[in-house]
């Protein structure tokens, strides 16, 4: 019996190596596990299921491809893929979860989480949490055209590393 949990990944078409090492874990060392759980930030961003980037595509044929072969996968949200949405999951496979998400594991009950919502000394960060997880905001954002919304996140990945480095 295993359970395989991942995380923190931050996929990026500048990051190749990164996405091949995922996929071979997908294709060579998941197989035959209980369950998969996708503990966020598996993209570097996410602006939306309809966004055509060629490495959602892939990774939605693989992560399929190992829910085909009876391992079920399990998706919560982090702060970089906060939008993605149900139709990505459908396309993956993947059933989404809430954060935090109560599970039952082997006889023993376990909290899952990405963990932001524990950084709660980082008041900027949690008021940026609050206001990302307000539904109306979601469904707003998810209007604009592609290429606007591309523009408003590379605008907040330069201020994201700006602030870490």
């Amino acid at each position: 019996m295993s359970t395989l949990f991942i995380s923190d990944i931050h996929l990026s078409a500048q990051r190749p190596d990164m996405t091949a090492a995922l996929v071979r874990f997908l294709e060579h060392d998941a197989p035959g596990a209980d369950a998969l759980y996708v503990l966020g930030d598996l993209f570097e961003f996410w602006i939306g299921d309809d966004d055509p980037n060629p490495l959602h595509q892939q990774m939605a044929d693989a992560f399929l491809a190992l829910s085909q072969q009876n391992v079920p996968i399990y998706f919560i949200h982090g702060n970089r893929d906060f939008l993605l949405g149900q139709q990505f999951a459908k396309r993956a496979g993947m059933t989404l979860l809430g954060d935090p998400c109560v599970i039952e594991l082997y006889g023993e009950r376990v909290v899952l989480s990405h963990g932001d919502l524990l950084c709660t000394l980082d008041e900027g960060y949690q008021k940026f949490r609050r206001i990302t997880q307000l539904k109306w905001l979601r469904w707003l954002f998810l209007r604009l055209p592609l290429a606007r919304r591309q523009a408003i996140a590379s605008k907040m990945r330069g201020q994201s590393q700006m602030e870490n480095a």
